[in-house]
């Protein structure tokens, strides 16, 4: 049977690739990014027009030097273009500009052989971006001597907060344990610390365990639990995150994934204890399952932060041509108790607060390789309420991202 080629992950927030080399220590990138997005009915009721178009695209322009005694500087920069046409509204914007995504110092061997220091802007993230993936400006450490990895990090935004929400301070602590080459096992400490009078303290602490102990199976485990203050509440939450995906030898590579995630909820609004569990606020809750193409696990549409709900997720994937994926993914969505709100979600209709079922949404997702260089990847949503939202209607989007690298 023939084994097809494998592509490598589709990354849309990766570096240009340093294709240009100018000097032996000098060397350039340079990536192009075209976007549509298409919202129908965010707000679940379809005789008010509410339908958003988003058109966007982007230069990235990357550098590279490496100095003496393995120090190298890096910079990413990019120049965007972006327009929003708004339905019923009569409106149109448009948004040009220029925004730093990395400036960074990587003193490699820094006082010792396997110990690296990296200064300036940069980008956290996890393999499954369930606690970051945000670009921050920061001092961290990381000491990598196998099968043991270790990260230090002081991090928030002082070039360009949007809010006081983007200035909070992070301190992170992130260890990882390879067991052998399939099996890793990460412990962490996330302390957040806001210095508006706001003081939102949250501190979270987890584990994320990942592996593929037999062939062609894989899983995954995240486990979390939050503590500290926000104003005069306490937080006490917990989260879960676990799944499994097997893939056949068979012609076109079927897989197959199953998944189940909760954040707990409050079951008493009026103690002094929130016990809804919450994100850290810099999470993108995006990987893959199989295929080369990474989208939003937690449903393209609906897509909420894991607090007071539970989502069972199904999945079914091929790989129609080399270097391709196709996905098809299920999602069902209930609160833990009954609530009239919901924390930071793709909709914008609140919960009744009498039913916990939230509803479904079915997602299609493809990629492809087309060539070395241009990929594609195609984004289909629909989501239909559930018990929580009497007299609705289903809400759709459509997405279509090229991405070309120089």
């Amino acid at each position: 049977m023939e084994i097809r080629e494998t592509a490598p992950l589709i990354d849309p927030d990766a570096s240009p690739a340093l294709s240009f080399p100018i000097t032996p220590r000098f060397s350039m990138g340079v990536k192009l990014e075209m976007g549509l997005l298409r919202r129908v009915n965010r707000d679940l009721i379809n005789a008010k027009e509410d339908d958003r178009t988003r058109l966007e695209s982007s230069l990235n322009l990357a550098a590279q030097l490496i100095l003496p005694k393995d120090i190298l500087i890096f910079v990413e920069a990019d120049l965007f273009d972006e327009r929003l046409f708004q339905d019923g509204k009569g409106r149109t914007s448009r948004e040009i500009g220029v925004q730093l995504d990395r400036l960074y110092l990587l003193w490699e061997g820094f006082l010792f052989p396997f110990l690296d220091l990296q200064l300036g802007r940069q980008r956290f993230n996890d393999p499954r971006e369930w606690l970051y993936d945000e670009k921050l400006d920061a001092v961290r450490l990381f000491f990598r001597k196998e099968p043991f990895d270790l990260e230090l990090s002081m991090s928030t935004n002082l070039l360009d907060p949007e809010g006081p929400e983007e200035e909070i301070r992070n301190y992170v602590v992130y260890a990882t344990y390879l067991f052998g080459r399939k099996e890793k096992v990460s412990l962490y400490g996330v302390a957040q610390r806001d210095p508006s009078e706001e003081a939102r303290n949250p501190n979270f602490f987890g584990l994320m365990w990942r592996g593929k102990a037999i062939q062609n199976q894989k899983y995954w485990l995240e486990i979390a639990s939050l503590s500290g203050r926000e104003g005069s509440m306490r937080l006490k939450g917990h989260g879960i995150d676990l799944g499994w995906t097997s893939r056949l030898d068979y012609s076109l590579e079927p897989s197959i994934t199953i998944g189940y995630a909760f954040g707990s909820g409050d079951p008493d609004l009026a103690d002094s204890i929130d016990k809804n569990f919450q994100q850290t606020g810099l999470q993108d809750n995006q990987g893959k399952f199989n295929g080369v193409t990474k989208f939003k696990y937690y449903g393209e549409l609906f897509d909420p932060e894991l607090s007071n709900i539970m989502i069972g997720t199904t999945g079914i994937g091929i790989s129609p041509f080399q270097k391709s994926s196709l996905d098809v993914v299920y999602h069902y969505y209930s609160q833990v108790y009954r609530a009239n709100l919901l924390r930071d979600v793709g909709i914008k209709k609140e919960p009744s607060g009498r039913s916990r079922d939230l509803g479904h949404e079915v997602d299609l997702i493809f990629g492809i390789k087309i060539i070395r260089n241009i990929q594609m990847e195609i984004f289909s949503a629909i989501f239909i309420p559930g018990k929580a939202f009497p007299d609705t209607d289903r809400a759709f989007s459509q997405e279509v991202k090229v991405q070309i690298t120089f």
